[in-house]
């Protein structure tokens, strides 16, 4: 792919569905101006993200990703996305954000939506309506609400989910650590609930749930079906201890849990669609550019530059 653009370290390059790229140093003015089917890739840096910005439309919005290692730096956003009525289709990846990710309000739904590769608060959803909503090898910090929609959570590192209704809780890492006020999943009802690693629960695990399909699980006291009890979480997680956070390793270091997922993979997030420790998203990378040294006859300058995803 060859287009044309102007390179700085703390740009924002919008490409519109006409393959037309502008360039902001404006979060918000970014995603305010960019078309509908646009694709915003942020840089590594931080922006503020003010939380007068409502997405109506369809958005692809791409950081460069979220762990603080990352060789090249990483995309903070500061604030909150609100994903709204109209923005059916859109995705949010490689982002460490330092509020939350709503998605809906009463007003309407939002179908067909997927976080990923993402650092966020917690993922709020604003009515039952909405469907197809994935959210997928991302660290929620807090705790995350479905709405009472089918919202599928898949190999995450979270906090605690609830108001989930016809759903999907599988591969995640449920830590539920610090607060014992809470229960680990509430309300949640007629899920697949199957394959997570639940760390030092709450008092209950799931409180006020049913019609829930809950089988291999792996946690310190029998729960659902074909159940895997640990009762020394050291002997089996490579690194657990600081919460929801990527500098656990939550690799099994034992053959506890290994093949014991209902699909014959790993129980945990490395299991079912598998989880990337890199959580690097589909940015550009350059891998070839050429900048004449001087305009041609026509004023000019023609560059070109090759990018391929990560």
């Amino acid at each position: 792919m060859l287009i044309a653009v102007v390179s700085s370290a703390q740009d924002i390059a919008v490409q519109s569905p006409s393959n037309v790229t502008k360039v902001y140093k404006d979060l918000n003015k970014a995603i305010t101006e960019a078309e509908a089917g646009s694709i915003v890739f942020l840089p590594a840096g931080s922006m503020p993200l003010n939380d007068s910005v409502k997405i109506n439309k369809r958005l692809t919005i791409i950081g460069v990703g979220h762990r603080f290692d990352t060789e090249g730096g990483f995309t903070m956003v500061g604030g909150s996305f609100h994903f709204l009525k109209g923005s059916d289709g859109s995705s949010l990846m490689g982002v460490y954000l330092t509020g939350d990710v709503n998605i809906a309000d009463a007003k309407g739904e939002v179908n067909n939506f997927l976080l990923q590769f993402c650092n966020v608060n917690s993922v709020l959803v604003g009515n039952q309506y909405c469907s197809l909503i994935l959210i997928n090898q991302n660290y929620l910090r807090s705790l995350s609400d479905g709405g009472n929609s089918p919202i599928h959570f898949t190999n995450n590192v979270l906090f605690a989910i609830q108001n989930v209704i016809c759903g999907i809780i599988d591969n995640n890492i449920i830590r539920n650590k610090f607060d014992f006020s809470r229960e680990s999943l509430r309300n949640i009802n007629s899920t697949s609930i199957k394959n997570n690693i639940l760390v030092d629960p709450g008092y209950y695990i799931i409180f006020n749930g049913s019609n829930c399909i809950i089988s291999n699980n792996m946690t310190s006291s029998a729960w659902g079906n074909n159940p895997v009890i640990v009762t020394d979480w050291n002997a089996v997680l490579v690194k657990y201890d600081l919460g929801v956070d990527p500098l656990c390793d939550y690799h099994l270091k034992s053959t506890v849990g290994k093949n014991a997922g209902s699909d014959g993979t790993d129980i945990g997030i490395y299991g079912g669609t598998g989880f990337n420790d890199l959580a690097l998203p589909p940015f550009p990378q350059i891998v070839f550019k050429n900048i004449p040294p001087q305009t041609d006859e026509f004023g000019n300058l023609k560059i070109q530059i090759k990018v391929k995803a990560q």
